[in-house]
């Protein structure tokens, strides 16, 4: 059975990868996956179970505003996530997506 792509495992298994993302029309820029990390377990209805968080890492100056984007890894599309700027390091920005 494949991994979704909505999930832990599928993103733990592409930890340092570049993902595209598409902005604009026709235009993408190239976010790192960074780090992965496991959210504590939870039973609250139409949350996921097991919520995880997910940390792209941009070598742009510019900063992508908080929004959808579509992402895709490898040339397949893996699906649209919400990203927030949480910070800036001297080689890039981070970007976090938390999926509940």
């Amino acid at each position: 059975m494949p991994v979704q792509a909505n999930s832990y495992e599928f993103y733990a298994g592409h930890m340092r990868q570049a993902f595209s993302v598409g902005v604009g029309q026709n235009g993408s820029v190239e976010l790192t996956l960074v780090d992965v990390r496991r959210r504590p377990p939870r039973v609250v209805a139409g949350l996921r179970s097991e919520p995880f968080v997910l940390y792209f890492k941009s070598q742009s100056v510019v900063v992508l505003p908080q929004n959808t984007y579509p992402f895709s890894v490898g040339g397949v599309k893996a699906q649209d996530i919400f990203i927030v700027p949480v910070g800036r390091e001297k080689d890039g920005v981070i970007y976090e997506a938390v999926f509940n």
